[in-house]
Order: structure tokens, then sequence, then C-alpha cells
């Protein structure tokens, strides 16, 4: 088994904490801060414990380390988790696959993307534990496309996440000013007009047009009104939204030189080790050579960190522009994300399941917030003052209210148990209209016949 260890220069606290003594497991209403709820009764006797943990996305797991902190503290235990890096989200899944077929070396906490948890959801028998009992009703006061249905089946939980990943149009405030862009940008349209002021001093434009299936088309069609799978399972690739979207986005590339392709789709790149960006986007990002990005607060505020350190103080937010003649579209959707899951086959799985929920069901989730602006999911805590706080990466700009408004009418870029067999299909029909080799209408219709076939094969109704 190939992993990654957690990068020695990336800013945490070290990642193996002493093994000790698992303290008594009390009430969480009555041993937790504002907004839990109790989670069922203690262990008779503490046990020593070690869990293990994987993960993939960089700054994921700095929160839950520190969320670790405080659930030792709050009951005088030490418990310990060692944090593994795997290579990418894919390879995290074919990983745990292989270990659950070979019935050991599985870890006990694990952080699924949403675009490849249904490949576990799809087994017989599923691995992960349910947390609904556990939860009794309390997820009513989370916001459920974020919280738990990307990681549901059948009306039951199997990972939380805690990232409130709205989208949002982050752009270059020195760049945007210094060319006369007034914001916020309030439609699509206005982008073409304020792309034409900054490309003098950023020739790769607003933003890069990614042409992964879960990237720039799946978030603005979905906004449109679109998307690629609806709520009930029912594919609908070939929606009317997701033309006129595709359509918007070559436009901005080819015929009003606003927008570039990311580096990656534009030379033909490949995205090994799961690098979703790679090193000529960064530097680009880093030097200001593109003046935006779209995306949420973890890529945002989050991954822009680590791929435009030099940028620190120069980003503000706004929520995405609307469509014209569309004056009741949401301002934002809800796109990507990872969600913990407990391995329910662990030897440690009662403290595992018990660590999860309190670290996502407490004020723990606002470590998240404090070091990478992640929004929590949780209402109960949308009034605590510091989310009104000004954000030094984002040019002191207070983005609560930011965050708060993109959450009216919110919508979910929904992906299904079926995501991979339908981002196969996706991304060469997106690269062949973005490259302009074939019209929009027609290569989505093909693409609609074709994630058909591929999911029917695989065992689901795309009906």
């Amino acid at each position: 088994m190939c992993v990654v260890q957690s990068p020695r220069s990336f800013p945490t606290r070290r990642t193996a904490l002493a093994i000790g003594t698992v303290g008594a497991l009390g009430s969480l209403l009555e041993a937790c801060s504002p907004g839990t709820f109790p989670l069922g009764p203690a262990p008779a006797k503490p046990a020593t414990t070690d869990l293990q943990a994987w993960y993939t996305v960089e700054g994921r797991y700095e929160w839950l380390d520190a969320a670790l902190t405080d659930f030792n503290a709050s009951r005088g235990s030490e418990l310990r988790i060692r944090w593994t890096q795997q290579a990418d989200p894919s390879r995290l899944v074919q990983t745990l696959l292989i270990t659950i077929a070979a019935g050991g070396g599985f870890p006990d906490l694990v952080d699924l993307d949403q675009s490849f948890v249904g490949r576990i959801l799809r087994l017989p028998d599923i691995p992960l534990v349910a947390f609904n009992d556990r939860l009794k009703g309390a997820d009513r006061d989370f916001i459920g496309p974020a919280f738990s249905e990307p990681w549901s089946k059948g009306g039951r939980f199997y990972a939380l996440g805690n990232e409130l990943n709205v989208a949002l149009l982050g752009y270059r405030h020195d760049i945007w000013n210094g060319a006369g862009v007034r914001t916020p940008l309030t439609v699509w349209d206005d982008v073409i007009a304020a792309g034409k002021k900054v490309v003098s001093a950023s020739p790769d434009g607003l933003f890069y047009v990614r042409a992964d299936p879960a990237g720039t088309h799946l978030t603005l069609s979905t906004q449109a009104g679109g998307g690629y799978v609806t709520t009930g399972g029912r594919l609908q690739i070939d929606h009317p939204a997701n033309v006129r979207t595709l359509d918007f986005l070559a436009d901005l590339v080819f015929k009003h030189n606003v927008a570039t392709l990311l580096p990656y789709d534009r030379l033909g790149g490949n995205r090994e080790g799961g690098d979703m960006i790679g090193a000529v986007a960064k530097a680009s990002f880093n030097s200001g050579r593109v003046a935006g990005d779209i995306g949420p607060m973890a890529r945002l505020s989050g991954q822009m960190r680590v791929d435009a350190p030099d940028t620190f103080g120069k980003w503000m937010v706004q929520a995405l522009p609307r469509w014209t003649g569309m004056s009741h579209a949401p301002p934002s959707v809800c796109s990507g994300g990872s969600g913990v899951g407990v391995m329910k086959h662990s030897p440690d799985v009662n403290i595992a399941t018990e660590f999860a929920l309190w670290a996502h069901t407490t004020q723990a989730v606002l470590h998240d917030f404090d070091k990478r602006q992640m929004w929590p999911v949780n209402r109960r805590l949308f009034d605590e003052p510091r989310l009104g706080d000004r954000i030094a990466w984002f040019h002191d700009q207070p983005i609560g209210q930011v965050l708060r408004d993109a959450t009216t009418n919110l919508v979910s870029c929904i992906q299904g148990s079926y995501w991979p067999e339908i981002s196969r299909v996706m991304a060469p029909a997106l690269k062949a209209v973005l490259h302009q080799q074939r019209p929009a209408r027609e290569v989505l219709a093909e693409a609609q016949d074709a994630a058909r076939a591929a999911v029917t094969q695989a065992g689901g109704n795309p009906d």
C-alpha cells in the first residue's frame, strides 16, 4: 500500500500525540460547548486507543487535529490519531476497497471525497458507520447538502462534512481595483467587460475555466438550473442550462478572450498525484497572471494559501454573479467537499465514532474557520461573533455576511453514486467543446446517451 505522509513543511502541530488512556466518554450535552447534543452513554471502562486516519487534501486534517486537542481536554484523555495522506481521493477509495476485500489494513477514520464515495456506497454491505441513530434527529440543525447528503444512501448518513462549500467568485483586489473594475459583478455578462479591463495586467484573464467534470461548468450550470443529475438521481446532461453555460464559457475563452482554459486542460497535461491545478497555474495565481478564481473557501482561502503564498491580503470575494433573465437564481451552489467516515469493523469503532460526531457537531468546527475560513454547516453557530471578523487574507474583508448571503436558496451540485461513470463520459465531452472541436448541444446530447449506458452497465438506474 502506497501512502504519502503529511508533508513536514505544512504548518501543523505534531501528528502523533502521546498514547494514553481515554477517559470516560460522558454525555456531550454536559461535556461540550453549546450547539451539541447527547450521543449516548460512555463505555463502562476507558481503553487505550491509537486511531489511524486517511485523508488526501492538504489542510483537511489540521482542524481535526485541533479538535482532537479539545476532545482530549474535555475528557482528560489522551486519544491519539495518526493522520496519513493518500495520493489522491480516487486512490484512497481504491486502496480502501482492497483492504476491505482483504479483511484488514483499513483505517479507523477516513476522509472521503464526495466524488468517489459512491464506489463505497454501492457495496452490498456498506463498511461505514451510519450516524443517523447517534444524531437522534439533530441533523435538522445542519445544512444537509454540505453536512450529510453527499455521503448518504437510502436516508442513512455514512460520513459527515464540516465545510459549507458554497462557490464564490474570488478576485485579486489589487488588480481589479487598479483596472477600474467596480465590484460586485451583478450578472455573468458583467464578467466580459471586467475581463477586458484586467487582461493587460493579467493576460490569462479573470479566471481559469476548468474542463474537469466537477469544475467550472458543473458549478455554473447548476446555478443556472441545470447540472448533470437531479435530486432523484435522473441524468440530465443535455439540459438546456448545461448547453447555455458551456457555450458561455467557450465564448469567454475564445470569443471575448477574458478567461483561459486551465493550463492542464489547455496543454493536454494529466493530473497525476491528484494535483487538480498544476504547477503552471499555481505560478500564475501567485504572480497575478490570472486575476481571480471560482470555488469554495476550501479553494479560495485554504488551498490558495499553499498555491499562491505571495498573494496574502490581495484577495476578496463576492457571491457568484446571477444569470441574466434569472432574477431568482441562487447566489451560489454547494459544490465538492470531503466527509469523515468511520469504518464499522474497526476494533475501536466506538471511540472513532464518538470523536467524528464530536468534531462535527460542536464548536470544534470553528477551528476550520480560523484556519481556512470554512463556514460551519451548523445553523446554530451562524451567530458566532468571530464569523463576522475581518480576515487578513481577504484584504481585511469581513466575509461572514458574504457567506451567509450565499446560503440563500442554496442548491447542491449533485454527483450521485455513479459519478465515476458520469465523469468518465463528461471529461472528453467538455474538452471537445472547450477546445472548439464540436458544438455544445451536439456533444452533450451524445454524452447523455453515453452516460445512461455507463450507469446502466454499472448496475444503476439513470432514470
